[in-house]
């Protein structure tokens, strides 16, 4: 009897385990800087391309619009939510490659490589209707080595404010997968419209009413221990519904 307590024990673990690692959500993403000159045929390709092979399901596409940063101007890919056990079937070579190279590469002025980001389960805020938003404002960050569960925790403090503040945007945290030069993570603030930005707020009083009196100047002294803030940058971008899946 005891042992068979100890292998069904066993077969638990095992089962946990296999499910816990396909158990997340993950994108790929690219930036894409379109020819000027060719930009009603880059658009026009890329959503026949993406209707017909990036149309439902783990390799879904979505893209955005970069209004500035490093991609303004630009469009971002962006497929999922996947995993990478789910990228073994992605569309790939063959026909979904020919289709990329006949009806969307020559109107591509340049293409980044492919990044992966996975999203916090325990850093997530989605307000009523947070579904149907089409802005957002995505934040970039360095990550100091060796301090990504100290910025994590960070991140769970200001969602644990969104919550509780009932902000109308969304909040989230998507962490860059593989080892890189930085960015490291981004923290996504999604909402309806760009009005957003111009309701009354004052987040250091919000969040010192969640956390307590002077957190805040402690939230932001753990931030710069643990971040490169030089290197921090927002990105705006509005969903292009028309181009994706």
């Amino acid at each position: 009897m005891k042992k068979m307590f100890l292998m069904i024990g066993l077969l638990a673990f095992v089962c946990t385990a296999i499910y816990a690692q396909t158990d997340y959500q993950q994108w790929e993403v690219l930036e894409i800087q379109p020819k000027a000159d060719k930009l009603d045929l880059f658009k026009k390709g890329l959503a026949a391309h993406n209707k017909k092979y990036h149309p439902a399901g783990a390799y879904k596409v979505a893209v955005w619009s970069d209004l500035n940063g490093p991609n303004a101007g630009g469009y971002e890919w962006v497929m999922g939510p996947t995993t990478w056990t789910q990228m073994d079937s992605r569309p790939d070579v063959g026909e979904h490659q020919m289709d990329w190279d006949k009806n969307v590469g020559p109107y591509v002025q340049s293409v980044s490589e492919p990044t992966y980001w996975r999203r916090n389960k325990d850093v997530t805020y989605r307000p009523e209707g947070a579904s149907a938003f089409t802005k957002s404002r995505g934040r970039y960050t360095y990550v100091k080595p060796g301090q990504m569960a100290r910025y994590i925790d960070l991140m769970k403090q200001v969602s644990a404010v969104y919550k509780q503040k009932k902000y109308s945007g969304s909040f989230s945290l998507d962490i860059r997968q593989g080892a890189s030069q930085g960015p490291h993570a981004v923290t996504f603030t999604d909402f309806a419209k760009w009005s957003f930005f111009d309701e009354p707020a004052n987040f250091r009083k919000d969040y010192e009413e969640v956390h307590g009196a002077a957190s805040f100047d402690r939230f932001l002294e753990d931030l710069e221990a643990c971040t490169i803030r030089s290197k921090t940058y927002d990105v705006l971008s509005e969903l292009a519904a028309d181009l994706g899946g």
